[in-house]
């Protein structure tokens, strides 16, 4: 693939000193030389699938590094070792699942799964091996002098080879930005692409520096840390239904174990923080002026409960007081 073939897939010139490159696939591609493959081995991975590739994808590259899109088929993926037995050098990446599924096959022999909306930092330099589902992903790649400049030295290994860098406040930010970048990216000025990939390395750097702060040596924060995203998981994911203790470990990326571990000193378990989460928001929106229009079960449904006549019996025991008498104390409350 070509710079040339940005103009050809309809996306706008690159800007002096960035080179875009980009593939709209809508037909059968070998499996061998396809670009999802190109970006991969880019970062020193292979992808191995019996499937065809299909789908857009797309490379910016300049001076801070790469920022891309890649499509990929139920497959493979693993480290390709370098010719020589020396070390490789640091080298990371951010990565965002926007689709699908990514699962990575740990040193200790367990499975750590990623599914969409996850933002993970990866170690290149480290062995990695797992699987993608059919998946779409965003990622950032700052150069390895960018690297230095931002760090003040190389980069120290990492515990794993993927973590996620949920817990950090930027991550929904970035993650955000990635994906409006692969809606309308086409669509932008050549300086308007400089500005939004401007944007997108300048937030993926402050994650960076937050991912190599000194932490301290207890493990307190990082269990903290792991509660916090467990919580952010579950508020995201309260108007299903089905949500269960699997579904909140596999979401995040821990064993069902690891979870009830989290909890254990939790003055509620992970059952009861989910009710107790599900039960806020509807109080939250019986609250609301603008909710006024739906009815008690809508509320409800919204908030998870598939049945109303419990979700009324619960309520009434968290807050003394059934919906109904709930939405009118909001209504006579004056504003």
């Amino acid at each position: 693939m070509t710079p040339g073939a940005s103009a050809e897939a309809g996306l706008p010139p690159p800007p002096d000193g960035l080179r875009l490159f980009s593939s709209d696939v809508s037909a059968a591609a070998p499996r061998q030389g396809d670009f999802p493959g190109h970006i991969l081995a880019s970062m020193n991975l292979e992808l191995v699938s019996d499937q065809s590739v299909r789908g857009r994808s797309f490379l910016c590259e300049d001076a801070k590094g790469s920022v891309g899109h890649c499509e990929v088929p139920p497959s493979q993926v693993r480290s390709v070792r370098p010719p020589s037995s020396a070390p490789r050098e640091a080298d990371l990446c951010i990565w965002l699942i926007e689709r699908g599924q990514l699962g990575i096959e740990q040193d200790h022999g367990v499975q750590a799964r990623f599914g969409a909306g996850s933002v993970l930092l990866c170690d290149l330099s480290q062995p990695l091996r797992g699987h993608w589902e059919h998946s779409r992903f965003g990622y950032i790649r700052p150069s390895r002098q960018r690297l230095m400049e931002l760090l003040g030295h190389a980069p120290p290994p990492r515990p794993r080879a993927v973590e996620t860098l949920e817990h950090l406040g930027l991550a929904p930010f970035l993650a955000s930005h990635l994906e409006m970048l692969a809606a309308h990216g086409a669509g932008l000025t050549p300086l308007d692409l400089e500005t939004v990939l401007g944007g997108i390395f300048r937030i993926s750097e402050t994650l960076l520096r937050s991912a190599f702060a000194t932490r301290p040596e207890s493990g307190s924060s990082h269990a903290g840390d792991r509660l916090e995203a467990v919580r952010r998981h579950i508020q995201r994911n309260l108007h299903r239904h089905d949500l269960s203790v699997a579904d909140i470990a596999h979401g995040t990326s821990i064993s069902r174990a690891q979870l009830y571990r989290l909890f254990a000193s939790q003055d509620k378990s992970v059952h009861g923080t989910l009710r107790e989460e599900r039960l806020a928001k509807s109080m939250s929106y019986l609250k609301q002026p603008e909710s006024g229009g739906l009815s008690i079960g809508a509320i409800a449904y919204a908030c998870g409960f598939s049945d109303q006549a419990v979700f009324s019996k619960l309520f009434r025991q968290r807050f003394d007081m059934t919906p109904r008498e709930a939405r009118a104390c909001a209504c006579a409350t004056p504003s």
